[in-house]
């Protein structure tokens, strides 16, 4: 059941550039695994020198009813989708549309899976991410998410709708290109290598078995909780890998954690309707505005291993 095909080659394209020419890319879907999960809406804007010229925007029906947490989370609902394409029927568009631009997006990587999973075809633009680039230049807030940013910067606020979230990564990125330039910072000096070790990250009682950690790594610094039985590991391995990506664990999911690893048994669309209790808690907390993501396994074998 679910995209279980083609997933994207989503590190490969992966890039960190100061271009004025793009796409912002944005999906809507019914949760974070393009192996069970679906994309619900598309939007894409194409800027250029600084201005959009062009948009797209469609919403998409899918092969699943959308779950209650994912209409309260995005104000989509089944009715609003049950007239619109299915997302094969949209990929010429799509494609078209892009052309050989560099994506921009926020967590782009979960886009360009998911389209690549829906279109049943790699996804061969270049993209970056702008959670990236915020996490280097604003090193000091809290979270990193779309929302605290424009909060932060004054922007657009962004309403978890595609082409509204495009607006305020588009005003993200432009506005962290003028303080890098106005602070006389390249990428170089965003990205610098730093393996100096792991100060400041609790690993309880598991303890990382490498000082080589990298800062710009998905779990770096963030609070990763698990539940349900994994398929391809122990529970334990799992853990150290996380550790050793510089991840912190949470022994249940509290007000700290900012992923949620699922196996999965537990995350299959059938069971949809028998979450558990830690399934259950991480997406009250989502709704109440806490930076938590829920990721199966498969998603999270794909993360660790740089796809």
């Amino acid at each position: 059941m679910g995209n279980q095909g083609i997933k994207g080659k989503a590190m490969s394209n992966y890039v960190k550039k100061i271009v004025s020419d793009y796409c912002v890319l944005d999906t809507e879907t019914t949760g974070l695994s393009a192996y069970y999960d679906e994309v619900i809406e598309i939007g894409i804007l194409k800027v250029r020198s600084g201005d959009v010229t062009d948009r797209y925007e469609q919403l998409i029906r899918p092969k699943y009813e959308i779950d209650g947490f994912i209409t309260s989370l995005t104000g989509i609902t089944n009715e609003m989708v049950a007239d619109k394409p299915p997302i094969e029927d949209v990929k010429g568009d799509v494609l078209a549309f892009l052309e050989n631009d560099i994506i921009v997006g926020h967590n782009t990587s979960f886009d360009v899976r998911f389209l690549a999973a829906g279109f049943q075809e790699n996804i061969n633009n270049e993209y970056m991410d702008t959670m990236q680039f915020a996490r280097k230049l604003y090193h000091d807030l809290p979270h990193h998410r779309l929302s605290d940013l424009s909060e932060y910067l004054n922007l657009t606020n962004n309403e978890h709708r595609a082409i509204a979230d495009c607006v305020t990564t588009m005003e993200l990125y432009e506005a962290m290109k003028t303080e890098m330039a106005q602070k006389g910072l390249g990428i170089r000096d965003l990205w610098q290598v730093n393996s100096s070790g792991h100060s400041g990250i609790d690993i309880g009682a598991i303890t990382a078995t490498t000082d080589d950690i990298d800062e710009d790594g998905f779990f770096y610094g963030r609070h990763v909780a698990f539940t349900g039985k994994l398929e391809r590991m122990t529970r334990k391995e799992a853990m150290q890998i996380v550790v050793n990506m510089g991840g912190i664990l949470d022994n249940s999911v509290n007000k700290h954690t900012n992923y949620l690893i699922l196996g999965n048994n537990d995350y299959n669309a059938v069971l949809h309707g028998e979450k558990s209790s830690k399934h259950k808690k991480a997406e009250k907390l989502k709704l109440e505005g806490q930076d938590i993501d829920i990721i199966d396994e498969f998603t999270f074998y794909d993360i660790i291993n740089g796809n």
